[in-house]
């Protein structure tokens, strides 16, 4: 079963994948094509500012985006682990 934190954690790092994905300095060997659909795939991808507000309006089903407002930019998002 995913909790709301899991749910909020995928989708951070679902948009930090996709915004790699698009950046050719980070990852020079992904086919045009689909850089092309990573970028329109972040084109209508719920920014932080949309994650936090589902959190608000439904905990239920999404947790808060940690250190929200302290982070420079949204790809400042490390996993520990990497």
């Amino acid at each position: 079963m995913t909790v709301p934190s899991e749910r909020t954690r995928a989708l951070l790092y679902t948009y930090e994948l996709l915004r790699r994905l698009q950046d050719p300095l980070e990852t020079p060997r992904v086919p045009r094509w689909l850089r092309g659909h990573a970028k329109e795939l972040l084109r209508h991808y719920p920014d932080h500012s949309s994650i936090q507000l589902a959190h608000k309006a439904l905990p239920h089903l999404f947790g808060p985006i940690p250190g929200y407002g302290e982070r420079s930019s949204p790809g400042d998002l490390q996993d520990s682990n990497d």
